[in-house]
């Protein structure tokens, strides 16, 4: 579905089309999945498990203060969105344009990001001024800038985006000077390797 879905996009997509590239009968398919939709929710899941899964390693292993680990978590997810174009457009872009449910289900994950966002009020010196959308504002924010590069074919070129999206993130916390200063810095996300479990 992935695989399919990120090439023809979500509403061209059949079920033969799943099933032939999957290698599998309709009979197997429908045995997992009630219909085209269930198995595109599915998978989408499963996808972003594996982004916010790299998100939240970076972020929790890098030793930093609070815009440094951000800096570090979105680093991380950029990456592994420009090598991974198939999951990008599936997370970023097919979430957003396949229908209602997987709309709700974009919209779901993306609050996933949220409590790391929360954490930065602490960091703040205009934390009793932010509005208590903040977090999301800037999860908007970020995954506005996202979206363009990926709906645009530019998912490759994503880290070239990074600092934008590092200042996007955390203006709203920091002010503007701050937030540009964390822009510039150069963070690498820790080291991640896949479990074999």
């Amino acid at each position: 579905m992935v695989q399919v879905a990120s090439s023809k996009g979500y509403e061209a997509t059949t079920v033969a089309d799943v099933i032939r590239e999957a290698g599998v009968s309709r009979t197997t398919f429908y045995q997992l999945f009630s219909d085209k939709e269930d198995c595109f929710l599915q998978a989408y899941d499963a996808v972003f498990d594996v982004v916010l899964h790299r998100v939240e390693h970076a972020y929790r292993s890098y030793e930093g203060p609070w815009p440094e680990r951000i800096h570090a978590g979105l680093a991380a997810m950029v990456d592994l969105l420009a090598q991974e174009a198939e999951i990008a457009r599936m997370v970023m872009v097919e979430g957003v344009t396949a229908g209602q449910k997987p709309r709700q289900r974009y919209r779901e994950a993306l609050n996933r990001f949220l409590p790391f966002l929360d954490e930065g009020r602490a960091s703040s010196e205009y934390s009793q001024q932010l509005p208590a959308a903040t977090s999301r504002l800037a999860v908007g924010a970020a995954t506005t800038l996202i979206f363009d590069e990926v709906s645009s074919g530019r998912t490759k070129t994503l880290p070239k985006v990074l600092p934008e999206i590092v200042f996007a993130v955390l203006m709203p916390f920091l002010g503007p000077e701050r937030a540009a200063e964390e822009m510039r810095k150069q963070i690498a996300p820790p080291p991640f390797e896949l479990s074999a479990t």
